[in-house]
């Protein structure tokens, strides 16, 4: 799997993810009968870091398929080179690859590296694909990315998905799903906290709470 360097190298995915954005927006709505609430909340340029909860696969591909900028996930290490199919798609939205192991300092790295270029970079704090909300503590990676960077941290939750390519359902299904993005949260609210890093977290969990633990 091909790593991403200069934002030159991202031109052509980049490109075909604005032309095909529409055609899968649809078909993803159309299929899993799919509702996203709060657009408004991703601003339109600049840096942006979104931390989502994690049930299933289908997680990234329905979030970079129905949301207006182009997000780089990061991606534990692992998946790279599973599948031909799956490095294709990892390719499509120009996945950082994260060493879950090891230090992700390359992988954060090329984070920043986005992040100041203007661009969005995707996580999912809950580090894996979970079967219940709140059963792993949120790692605090996205957070100290928007503190490092001033990029905005946005929380996005996400349910339905946990009946589909999830640990407790590994079977590709049809399911209503529903995205709600969440207000920004911004670093400079929090300059005066003893971890802001933390507090930014426990400001994210509360947000992504409060949808997905109605409805899970």
């Amino acid at each position: 799997m091909r790593e991403f360097g200069p934002d030159l190298d991202l031109a052509l995915p980049r490109s075909l993810a604005r032309v095909l954005r529409t055609p899968n927006r649809l078909l993803s709505r159309a299929f899993f009968d799919l509702e996203v609430e709060g657009g408004v909340n991703i601003p339109g340029d600049g840096s942006v870091v979104i931390a989502a909860n994690h049930f299933s696969h289908l997680d990234p591909p329905l979030l970079g398929m129905n949301l207006d900028r182009y997000v780089r996930f990061l991606a534990v290490d692992e998946i790279f080179g599973v599948s031909r199919g799956l490095d294709l798609a990892l390719g499509f939205f120009g996945a950082i690859s994260l060493d879950r192991d090891g230090y992700p300092i390359r992988a954060m790295r090329e984070a920043i590296s986005h992040l100041e270029s203007g661009g969005v970079v995707g996580l999912f704090p809950e580090g894996r694909r979970v079967e219940r909300w709140g059963e792993d503590p949120p790692a605090r990676g996205a957070a100290w990315l928007a503190w490092m960077t001033g990029a905005p941290l946005v929380p996005i939750a996400i349910v339905g998905t946990q009946h589909s390519l999830a640990p407790g359902e590994s079977a590709f299904r049809r399911t209503a799903v529903k995205i709600w993005i969440e207000a920004p949260i911004w670093w400079h609210d929090y300059r005066g906290e003893t971890d802001p890093v933390g507090a930014m977290m426990e400001d994210w969990y509360q947000a992504v709470d409060a949808k997905v633990g109605m409805w899970t």
